[in-house]
């Protein structure tokens, strides 16, 4: 996939969702402005003490997450943030960013079918961002974060760690097609947010509908998505692989999701998910 990089200081329930009507789309020099503009509105925004900026660039449902290490046990958990914790903390680091490099660097990994995919690095924060276009405005919908230890020479994954995210991204996609619910609970995360972008049957308004692990876990299971081998057209793309997380698409015959993974206690899992259904599958 193209990408830029910028320096600026099936398991819907039908009663309540509507046939997709997404189509696939150019990745126009506009869209990918909305994209930036979001990116830096979240990141820059927060450098720069603005919390408007801030609440501009995310979505009310944002998602959050960083891996966090208790020291009492040296397991690890996942630690979020929210719309108003967020853009309340921002309120009040003004202290803690006074001397912080301003600098952000935004890469555009993909855009298509009113979603997104885009990093922001700043002197604190890696930042992997999900992004859904919602009434003609990009917002940011999920985001996978390390603190930035790249300038220490921090920070770096292993070939290793790039197959077993390879593999979680397999075990996701083709445990679903094949119905095999233990290939599919070993590659989420049991926090899992998985996130479609849909229109409401009813009112036509775009809305998102969200998943946990148990309700994809047990579709699965149920048989929903099943596929044949031979007619999956399965293809895994790694972003990037970075400080213990990692940005990934998965593109196939009936979905396309995008992956974000993190090293949680030695293993790849998935924490958050966005998706539509693949505008090019069969009987459409």
């Amino acid at each position: 996939p193209m990408k830029r990089v910028l320096s600026l200081p099936v398991m819907l329930i039908a009663a309540f969702l509507a046939p997709d009507d997404l189509q696939s789309q150019a990745w126009s020099a506009a869209e990918e402005e909305g994209v930036v503009a979001a990116a830096m509105d979240y990141m820059d925004g927060a450098l720069n003490v603005d919390a408007e900026r801030v609440a501009r660039g995310v979505h009310m449902e944002l998602n959050k997450v960083m891996i966090r290490t208790l020291p009492q046990t040296g397991r690890q958990v996942l630690a979020y943030n929210t719309h108003t914790t967020l853009v309340e903390a921002v309120r009040g680091i003004a202290a803690r960013v006074a001397n912080v490099d301003k600098t952000v660097d935004v890469t555009v990994f993909d855009i298509g079918n009113d979603l997104a995919v885009a990093r922001a690095v700043g002197e604190l924060g890696y930042d992997f961002l999900q992004l859904a276009r919602i009434d003609g405005e990009w917002k940011i919908v999920n985001v996978l974060w390390a603190r930035n230890q790249l300038a220490s020479g921090g920070g770096q994954n292993s070939e290793e760690d790039r197959a077993g995210v390879e593999a979680a991204a397999l075990d996701y996609i083709e445990g679903a097609y094949s119905g095999d619910a233990d290939r599919m609970a070993r590659a989420l995360h049991p926090e899992l947010n998985k996130v479609l972008l849909t229109r409401h049957r009813e009112t036509g308004m775009p809305f998102l509908y969200k998943m946990g692990a148990s309700d994809l876990i047990e579709g699965t299971r149920a048989g929903l998505g099943l596929l044949d081998e031979g007619d999956r057209q399965i293809e895994v793309e790694i972003y990037d692989l970075s400080h213990d997380i990692a940005q990934v698409k998965v593109a196939s015959a009936m979905y396309i999701d995008y992956l974000q993974l993190a090293r949680v206690n030695e293993e790849w899992k998935i924490i958050n998910v966005l998706w539509v259904p693949n505008p090019d599958r069969p009987g459409q």
